[in-house]
Parts: C-alpha cells; sequence; structure tokens
C-alpha cells in the first residue's frame, strides 16, 4: 500500500493552490513553504512578520525574505496590513548574510523565465560590469532580490557604485547591497541621497586625514563617526582638531581618538573655537588655579598668625600643677 492520508486528519481542513503542488515544489524551499502554509492557513486574518516567525519557529528576517518568494510569483499579495518587524533602538532590521545554499541552476532559469525584471537585471548587470556572469552570479543577484527586498534598479545602482569603487567582485556588491537593504536604502531616491552622503563622508575623511604626515589614521566606521560629531555637529575647525590631536599625544603619547573627543566635546562645552581660543582659556585655568591655591595658604597663614597675636596680648596665666596625695 501506498502512502496515504490518515483519514481522521480530513476533519479540519483547508485550501492550497493546486499551482503549489504542480509548479512551485521545485522552485520553493522548505521554508518559503512553511510560510506559505501557515498564511493559508490563517488567511482571513490580519497576521505580521512576527505571528507567522511564531508559528514556524523562523527569524522575522527569514519570514520576510521567503513571503517575497511568493509575494514575486503573484500567489500572495500584501495589501499593507503585513508589517515588517523593526528593531526598537535602531529602527532598521540587522540582516543576516546570504545563506551558503543558493538557489540551483533550474531555479535560477525557471525564475527567469517567470520574471522579465530578472532578466533585464541578468543583461544590465552584464553590461554594466562588463563581463558575462554565469550561474553563480545570477543566483547572488536573485538571492539579493529575494532575501534583501531590493529592486532591479537599486541592485543596479549598486553595481554601478561598485565599478565606480574599482570593486567588482559579487562578494563586495553583496555586502553593499547588505548595508543598504539595513539602512532601507530601497529607492532610487534613497539610493541617490545615500551616494551624496558617502561621498560627502569620503571627502571629510580625506581632509581630516591630510592634516597627518605621521601617526596617518586608518579609516574605521567608529573613526568616521568622531570626525562627522567633530566638523558637522560641533563646527570645528580642521586647526582646532589638530591642536587637540597635539593635546592628546602630549598627554598620553599616542594617538586616541577617545581622548581627542573629550577635549574637543570639553571645548565645544566651553565654546571653544580656535586654537588661540583653547590657549587662552587654559592660561586663565592656571592662573585661576594659582590664584585659589595662593589664597588658600594665606588663609592657613593667617588663621594661625591670629592666635598666636591674641594668646600673645593677654595676661600671662601660670597654672598650678596639682598634686596627688
Amino acid at each position: 500500500m501506498g502512502i496515504m492520508v490518515n483519514p481522521g486528519a480530513w476533519n479540519s481542513i483547508f485550501a492550497v493552490p493546486s499551482c503549489v503542488a504542480d509548479e512551485h515544489l521545485k522552485k520553493a524551499n522548505g521554508q518559503q513553504l512553511k510560510v506559505l502554509l501557515f498564511v493559508m492557513r490563517h488567511n482571513n486574518e490580519n497576521i505580521d512578520v512576527e505571528a507567522v516567525a511564531a508559528g514556524t519557529g523562523m527569524s522575522g528576517a527569514d519570514v520576510k525574505d521567503a513571503m517575497q518568494y511568493w509575494v514575486e510569483v503573484g500567489l500572495l499579495s500584501n495589501d499593507g496590513n503585513f508589517k515588517e518587524t523593526k528593531n526598537v533602538n535602531t529602527g532598521t532590521e540587522k540582516l543576516l548574510e546570504l545563506p551558503d545554499v543558493v538557489p540551483t541552476y533550474d531555479q535560477v532559469a525557471a525564475r527567469t523565465l517567470e520574471s522579465p525584471e530578472l532578466r533585464f537585471l541578468f543583461n544590465e548587470a552584464q553590461m554594466r560590469l562588463g563581463k558575462t556572469i554565469g550561474y553563480a552570479d545570477q543566483a547572488k543577484l536573485l538571492m539579493i532580490h529575494d532575501c534583501y527586498g531590493l529592486p532591479v534598479e537599486v541592485i543596479l545602482t549598486i553595481i554601478e557604485y561598485s565599478v565606480s569603487e574599482g570593486k567588482v567582485s559579487m562578494k563586495y556588491i553583496e555586502k553593499v547591497a547588505k548595508d543598504w537593504a539595513e539602512k532601507e536604502v530601497n529607492t532610487l531616491e534613497a539610493a541617490d541621497e545615500y551616494i551624496k552622503q558617502i561621498h560627502s563622508e569620503k571627502k571629510l575623511w580625506n581632509e581630516f586625514k591630510s592634516m597627518f604626515s605621521v601617526d596617518t589614521p586608518n579609516y574605521t566606521d567608529k573613526r568616521m563617526s568622531y570626525v562627522i560629531r567633530w566638523r558637522k555637529e560641533w563646527k570645528q575647525s580642521p586647526e582646532l582638531i589638530y591642536y587637540a590631536y597635539e593635546q592628546t599625544v602630549n598627554a598620553t603619547n599616542k594617538f586616541s581618538f577617545e581622548y581627542m573627543n573629550k577635549i574637543l566635546e570639553n571645548w565645544y562645552n566651553s565654546g571653544i573655537k580656535s586654537p588661540a581660543d583653547a590657549i587662552k582659556a587654559s592660561k586663565e585655568y592656571k592662573e585661576q588655579k594659582k590664584v585659589a591655591v595662593s589664597s588658600t595658604a594665606t588663609q592657613a597663614t593667617s588663621y594661625d598668625s591670629s592666635k598666636y597675636i591674641e594668646k600673645a596680648k593677654g595676661p600671662i596665666v601660670y597654672k598650678r600643677r596639682e598634686q596627688n596625695g
């Protein structure tokens, strides 16, 4: 006897379109099928990413990725009630790296036949990269599109940006795509603004770096955040920043962004805007400290002297030593 459905299981059923079994069993992966079955079972309910994740045992990011497949093939639609889960602290969802398991050659070919957009993406990617892209690169672009939810035009913009940076490996394109997706750079307008921001920050870093003939700092995101704060938020001049660097090296014998930041924050709060202001404030502080120390010493001396003077003015008092017994 072959495999049969237990008759008792038919007591409660829900409908699944025939095309799921006829067309998509070979194309869809396990997570995509799990999401579909959950949504079909709760078809008339207002569900969100968290509900699907709880019902399937998947992460919110995986639910979103799997849902994209069914929306793209037209089996499901998002009426606006299916909300994405956001990170409470940053407003963006931290995405995972693309999985090592990529779509099969047949899956990529099938998706390409189904979607004119994907055909356009693969053709344009070849032109902009200046080389033929094979199955492996097509699979990666497909995963960027499906897993990160980036539209074709944004992916092509990422490719153009990567080419302008002289980095045309698919690994680099994947890294940029993940960064943009996390920051919700998912429209052409947002992409243009973000590229302008990148160029502005790069110019700012190069300007900062050019101040140093020795101890030239290497770029990191954290260091860049300090430079942005000093130059854009606190409006501090390159001359003042370099003077803070000199004070840092004199005090610590090393280049420390954290120590520089403490100095510049103190100057910002004190309204100091130039090295001359800083030098003047330092002199005034030393003078005030010197006066305060001198005043404290004078008060102590005066107090001690007055006691002896008062004592000398009065009559001499002789105290008789008492005898025991």
